[in-house]
């Protein structure tokens, strides 16, 4: 008998020891990834709704949603019957609160659709004890036809009531506080117009608050300002508890052809701030925004919003100075990051010359390649080219298939998160696969410096034509830049601790990209596939730099658990496709 000898299995080289562990080492740097963008996605949230037996000096929307219940009970349009039943309402509220509000009544002509509307916009003032500019906080009391409008606008109406009763109590502003319900908005904003070209109030106001919605949950956004809005943003920030704002949000609204009744008074030349809520799109304006479906912790905002900005403006030593337009964003809802242009190029030419510093580093260690960076940065590009043709690619499948059922097409009306779920894992699933196999070629490094060109060149084009949308770019950038250059400066650094280093400069990335693509998913709803797999697939390639690193063999676990987990997500869309429980 002949015996060969055989090395055992559990004899493994170092070299190949390390190589096992590396091999897992991306798998799990991208799942920390996912889980903190998870724990980012729970957290961009409103605030919790306070109980009836708050401190009556704060507000409360278990107490003001006592008021949709006369609100929203019913579709009030522009003269029904119920809209006097409503109208009736708010005015019998104000009286018992102490106020004296006054209806103002006109007629006005919507000259697009040839609507004639005989308006009653309900107006009552908050003396102040000072003869400046007032503030006014507007909302509309008229719903559409097709619903009872308990969100649109009835959440604002109801926080309205709850915030006069608690500003009523408080000591006296320096400023009036105008509380203005208008009417016929949902029919051209029939209200705004009549009351800034017709009621004498109009002269008096100095900033302009508007609250609206845009679907039936959610935090409430300030997603549109004035122009000039610095000193306007500096002052929300403050007063602000729960802030949700961004300067990418106002670029965006001022092109788009949306109106408000805040579209009116800015036409003006008024300044001020508009906030809506946009989660559950698919219930807006239709008979489920109904009280079943309206979210308390929109109210809460809502309320909280008009309570700490009354207050703030109220009391505000001098009218807006005009100082010019800022960037802003929040940090996951508890505080305001606001600087002015002029830093924000600062800091643009900061993350250049960092990024070059960086380069420079790979370059003396020897790990970087200009040729191969070159191929980085069109890698860069094509991988998000990738990502987004790999989700849309998912997206036109479903598509195909939803002639042959009305599950999935009530799915994707209602419950289309899981559905976008599943679409994005199948485009990161591919933008992985792909950037995994091109790292293969050049190395991870020369990826990385592809994409930080690629990052840096977005970045001045955001600034130039989107000045207020820059900050989503260059914060993520600017923190993944120094992980490396802590990586690159300490050549004593272990593998492990430089893992350590880069993950943790990537989760600046992930708090300021994720919540706006959440808010675009609100937004677009199943209608958003291509834009949250866009920013996806920037995310990835600011990411993928960090995961190539540390996966050196293996390389399609990542894509693989990326489609497994994409299919899981559709098999779930599916069995949750139908009409929702709530009605």
């Amino acid at each position: 008998m002949q015996i060969t000898a055989s090395r055992p299995a559990a004899s493994l080289s170092p070299q190949e020891v390390t190589e096992g562990k590396a091999s897992y080492k991306g798998l799990v740097l991208f799942i920390f990834f996912v889980i903190c963008a998870l724990i980012v996605t729970v957290l961009d949230r409103p605030p919790g709704a306070l109980p009836e037996q708050a401190s009556l000096s704060v507000f409360s929307a278990e107490r003001a949603a006592r008021h949709l219940a006369i609100i929203g009970r019913a579709p009030h349009p522009i003269n029904s019957p119920e809209h006097d039943v409503v109208r009736d309402y708010i005015l019998r509220t104000l009286r018992e609160l102490g106020l004296t509000p006054e209806v103002q009544r006109t007629t006005d002509v919507n000259e697009r659709y040839g609507i004639t509307g005989a308006l009653e916009n309900i107006v009552c003032r908050l003396k102040g004890s000072s003869q400046d500019k007032a503030v006014l906080l507007v909302a509309h009391y008229d719903s559409v036809a097709a619903g009872p409008g308990v969100s649109d606008d009835g959440v604002a109406v109801a926080a309205f009531l709850e915030g006069a009763r608690i500003l009523k109590s408080l000591p006296q502003l320096k400023r009036d506080v105008i509380f203005l319900f208008t009417d016929g908005e949902e029919e051209g904003l029939l209200g705004a117009r009549a009351f800034v070209s017709e009621h004498p109030w109009a002269h008096d106001v100095g900033f302009v608050l508007n609250f609206e919605a845009r679907g039936t949950t959610g935090p409430s956004i300030m997603f549109e300002t004035s122009d000039e809005n610095g000193w306007l943003i500096r002052n929300f920030g403050q007063a602000a508890s729960h802030p949700v704002a961004n300067s990418l949000s106002y670029e965006i609204y001022k092109r788009l052809p949306n109106n408000t009744d805040f579209t009116i008074f800015r036409r003006a030349g008024y300044a001020g701030l508009n906030f809506a809520f946009i989660d559950g799109l698919a219930y807006y304006h239709t008979s489920r925004d109904s009280l079943q479906n309206a979210d308390h912790g929109s109210l809460q905002h809502h309320g909280d919003y008009v309570v700490e900005l009354a207050r703030q403006f109220g009391n505000a030593g001098s009218d807006d100075p005009r100082p010019g337009n800022v960037v802003y964003f929040d940090v996951l809802g508890r505080v305001l990051v606001r600087y002015g242009q002029g830093i924000a190029v600062f800091l643009l030419a900061l993350t250049g010359v960092l990024v070059a510093f960086t380069l420079y580093l790979g370059h003396r260690k020897e790990c970087m390649q200009i040729g191969n960076c070159l191929l980085g940065l069109v890698a860069m590009l094509a991988g998000v080219v990738v990502t987004v043709l790999g989700a849309a690619a998912a997206s036109w499948l479903t598509a195909a298939l939803r002639p042959y059922s009305s599950g999935i097409r009530a799915g994707l009306l209602y419950e289309g998160g899981w559905y976008i779920l599943a679409f994005s894992a199948v485009g990161l699933a591919c933008g992985a696969a792909f950037y995994l196999a091109i790292s293969k070629r050049i190395g991870s490094e020369n990826l990385v410096a592809g994409g930080f060109a690629g990052w840096i060149g977005l970045i001045i084009a955001v600034s130039i034509y989107f000045p207020g949308g820059s900050y989503l770019f260059l914060w993520p950038l600017l923190f993944s830049v120094l992980g490396w250059i802590a990586v690159f400066a300490r050549r004593q650094t272990s593998a492990d601790k430089g893992t350590v280093l880069l993950a943790l400069s990537s989760i600046p990335a992930i708090v300021v990209m994720v919540p706006m693509i959440h808010k675009i998913f609100f937004a677009f709803a199943s209608q958003s596939t291509l834009m949250v797999s866009a920013l996806l697939g920037l995310l990835l390639s600011l990411l993928i730099g960090q995961i190539a690193a540390t996966t050196s063999s293996k390389r399609w676990l990542l894509p693989l658990l990326l489609v497994t987990v994409g299919l899981g997500l559709f098999i779930i869309a599916v069995s949750l496709s139908g009409v929702p429980v709530n009605g």
